[in-house]
This record gives structure tokens, C-alpha cells and sequence, in this order.
């Protein structure tokens, strides 16, 4: 049996949405269709130890953290990120984390796998860098901290 990866079973980058519950209306509202998502990652701690007379140090799991989320989207008149980061700067932090997924589309749009993310909220937000005569789009850029993520393929 083969184990080789062809290249029609590899998933482009590109068809991804945002989920955040409650962030809109409805329980498991799209936060958006975002131009880029990164951040999607975890380290676990290493913890070194010796036992007595030992001369090599072994090693054994830590804690596991995860990384922030940076998402970034053309800018809009739509302020639901804003608001979401402005509830943290007000000091509404207990009640305005999330959770939420990253969902990743296959080819033909159906959902392949969702990375779920618990315990969210966004320790920063950036607006649009704006210069006179440009042409690019404005885009927001939202950055939050998780809890905790876990795959769920499909």
C-alpha cells in the first residue's frame, strides 16, 4: 500500500471562512471571508529534569500553548470586529470571549476540515493604513488570542 500524497489530494489555501458564535446574529455566525489567516499553531513546553546521580537530563511534556490568530479583511462598513475588540477594552473581557472555527473548503466548496477555537478575543485590532493616490484596497486586521484549538476533519 502506498502512502505517497497525489496532488489532487492536496487543499489549496485559499477557500477559508471565519466562524465566531454570537459575534452577529444568529449562534454560529461567519465573521467573514477573510483575505488571510495565520496563526494556527501550538507549542508544547519541554520540562528537563535529572533524576539523582543522572548525567543526561531527560525531558517530558509540558503545558501546551497556542498561538494568537491574526485575520485580515478588506475593510468594510461593517464594525463587528471593532465592537468585539471594544467590549475587551472596556472592560466587558468575561463575557466577550468566543469560540468559533477557522473552516478550510475543498475544491469544489464543501467544508474539508475545521480547526474549532475556544475561549477567543481579540487583543488587537489595526484599521486601514491609508496613502492619497493608492489603489490597493483598505483592509482591518483583527489579532486574537485563544484558549485551546482542536481539527475536526470531515
Amino acid at each position: 500500500m502506498s502512502s505517497a500524497v497525489h496532488a489532487e489530494d492536496q487543499i489549496g489555501n485559499y477557500r477559508f471562512y471565519i466562524e465566531i458564535k454570537g459575534i452577529a446574529d444568529g449562534e454560529n455566525s461567519i465573521a467573514g471571508h477573510f483575505k488571510s489567516m495565520s496563526g494556527l499553531a501550538s507549542k508544547q513546553e519541554v520540562i528537563e529534569y535529572r533524576h539523582g546521580g543522572d548525567r543526561s537530563m531527560r525531558r517530558k511534556p509540558g503545558r501546551t500553548s497556542f498561538t494568537n490568530l491574526v485575520l485580515e479583511k478588506g475593510f468594510t462598513s461593517d464594525d463587528t470586529l471593532f465592537k468585539w475588540h471594544r467590549e475587551m477594552v472596556d472592560g466587558k473581557g468575561k463575557d466577550a470571549k468566543k469560540d468559533g472555527a477557522v473552516v478550510l473548503l475543498d475544491h469544489d466548496g464543501s467544508e474539508k476540515i475545521r480547526w474549532d477555537f475556544f475561549g477567543a478575543w481579540p487583543v488587537s485590532w489595526e484599521g486601514p493604513g491609508l496613502a492619497a493616490g493608492a489603489a490597493e484596497t483598505a483592509v482591518e486586521k483583527i489579532e486574537i488570542a485563544v484558549e485551546w484549538v482542536n481539527a475536526v476533519p470531515k
